[in-house]
């Protein structure tokens, strides 16, 4: 299969996209996976182009593309854990160009072969979909009968996939650094109370500001609660504590 001739304006465009197309809040990547569903198609010659992704390495993969029979047989092989797609997101390697017709083809994926032959495909391979250190996906292509892929339509297509990876990874690493700031600000929010009602049952009990730490704690202990929630009530005057 000879790589089709493309202008670098459509080329660079679809990295453009790429790298723009949202992850949304509930990190549902659905929008960036269409994105490269479609990039593919347009760009990887004849073949046909199937995304599968899971949110992690032990995830069910959902999948991606156009054509009700290719989706039906990108499921189906999620389902059986056969097929290019499901074999390189298992091992985190490419997968060639693969006759379908071919000994390889029918001894490692005998369901997935025979439905992609019926649909008229020759040729299968797939590549990666890396997030980080992880691999969460693959790009599976699907070619017509006798006309191998070309290397740099494989090496574009890695290329685009690799693209859609790292918008995977910034988000990721975007999601986690918001988790990790939620978290100081929530223990340096209970610090700021936890201190505050020390200072409140010192001034009220007349006793040191340890001391009334420890009535904070053993009430919190006893009754097998919160120290910041503890400390907040009182602090709003909502909880009266004793010394002991």
């Amino acid at each position: 299969m000879s790589t089709m001739s493309h202008a670098p304006q459509r080329v660079a465009q679809a990295f453009v996209d790429l790298a723009a197309s949202p992850v949304t809040e509930a990190s549902d990547p659905a929008g960036l996976l269409a994105a490269l569903a479609a990039r593919g198609t347009e760009l990887l010659g004849d073949c046909a182009v199937i995304v599968l992704y899971g949110s992690d390495e032990s995830a069910r993969a959902e999948v991606a593309g156009t054509g009700d029979e290719l989706m039906g047989l990108a499921r189906d092989a999620v389902g059986w854990g056969e097929g290019p797609g499901p074999e390189a997101r298992r091992t985190g390697w490419p997968v060639p160009d693969t006759a379908l017709d071919g000994d390889r083809a029918r001894r490692d994926w005998p369901r997935y072969t025979g439905r992609a032959l019926e649909l008229g495909y020759g040729r299968a391979a797939a590549l990666p979909l890396h997030v980080g250190q992880d691999t969460l996906g693959a790009l599976g292509l699907l070619g017509p009968v006798g006309m191998p892929m070309d290397r740099e339509l494989l090496a574009l297509g890695q290329s685009l996939t690799d693209a859609a990876g790292w918008n995977l990874e910034r988000d990721r690493c975007l999601r986690r650094t918001r988790a990790l700031a939620d978290q100081l600000g929530e223990a340096l929010t209970s610090r700021i109370v936890i201190e505050q009602a020390k200072g409140t049952l010192a001034a009220r009990l007349s006793i040191s500001v340890d001391e009334a730490f420890g009535v904070l704690r053993s009430h919190s202990r006893s009754h097998r609660r919160r120290l910041a929630d503890v400390a907040r009530e009182v602090v709003d005057r909502k909880l009266d504590l004793q010394a002991e």
